[in-house]
């Protein structure tokens, strides 16, 4: 199985980066409380993302990334290190600037496992 590479050079969308992080909690009686990880990839990624260019172009990227909401690809986001993601199902949107320019935006979030 071949995993496929984010190959275009797009910026971050509106928005932070999102860390979320999933913890396991046991309260005692006394009021002592033992915190671990849930897991080894106990902290989710998203990234906003956005994506300016020709029609033509974007509708190549839209293609791409409608085609990896359950299906993970290679992608270096910009403020975080290269990995798997995946898109967010109905995070992307597409805006017509001119009869030949759009932008797209999207949120990808980081898949872990085997070719996630």
């Amino acid at each position: 199985m071949m995993v496929e590479t984010y190959n275009w050079s797009s910026q971050l969308g509106a928005g932070p980066i999102e860390y979320s992080q999933s913890v396991r909690t046991a309260q005692f009686g006394d009021g002592y409380e033992q915190v671990s990880d849930n897991g080894i990839n106990s902290t989710a990624i998203q990234v906003p993302m956005k994506h300016t260019g020709t029609e033509t172009e974007v509708d190549r990227i839209r293609n791409f990334l409608l085609a990896h909401t359950v299906k993970a690809f290679i992608i270096t986001p910009p403020g975080e290190v290269k990995g798997l993601y995946r898109v967010v199902a109905d995070s992307v949107r597409k805006n017509q600037i001119s009869s030949k320019f759009a932008e797209l935006t999207f949120t990808i979030k980081r898949a872990y496992g085997a070719y996630a």
